[in-house]
């Protein structure tokens, strides 16, 4: 009789037990959890210089993901031509047309926890100049796995 009480309060601890445990585990929507991901730049690793007008190549409105020297060396023209470590990085690079002066671009870089996507988002801080530019923006990012893909978001800011 005493064996038969002990063994109904210990299915019923194992019960709470893992209710409280259901309860204390499940994911909070209301948390982000987005990761922030390293980018380089042509700047910052290879010592280019102003190459959102010094580096060009034949795109519009759009970007390319350079995976190798050799297509970094036939699609991409100007005065700086490193030689990119590829087995670090991916090249991500585009051109966006605007309608104002360009001040700066800032990059953000994310891997959505949920997803597993990647985004970078690309912020172009506009100025009241009145030319019209096509800039070159670009980012070396941590090298994508084969089967990664990455979305890009293209803000302006005045």
């Amino acid at each position: 009789m005493a064996s038969l009480k002990v063994i109904k309060m210990y299915n019923l601890f194992i019960i709470k037990t893992l209710i409280i445990l259901l309860f204390c585990c499940s994911s909070n929507d209301l948390e982000p959890c987005d990761t922030m991901l390293d980018i380089k730049s042509l700047e910052s690793e290879y010592g280019c210089e102003n190459t959102k007008h010094l580096i060009d190549i034949a795109l519009t409105d759009s970007f390319k993901i350079i995976r190798s020297q050799s297509s970094f060396d036939s699609l991409v023209s100007g005065p700086c031509k490193p030689q990119i470590d590829f087995t670090m990085y991916d090249l991500i690079i585009g051109k966006k047309g605007l309608t104002s002066g360009n001040t700066a671009i800032k990059y953000e870089m994310v891997r959505d926890c949920k997803t597993k996507m990647l985004r970078l988002t690309v912020t172009f801080i506009q100025n009241e100049a009145t030319v019209a530019l096509n800039i070159t923006y670009h980012a070396l990012i941590p090298k994508l796995k084969d089967e990664e893909t990455i979305e890009v978001v293209l803000q302006i800011e005045y």
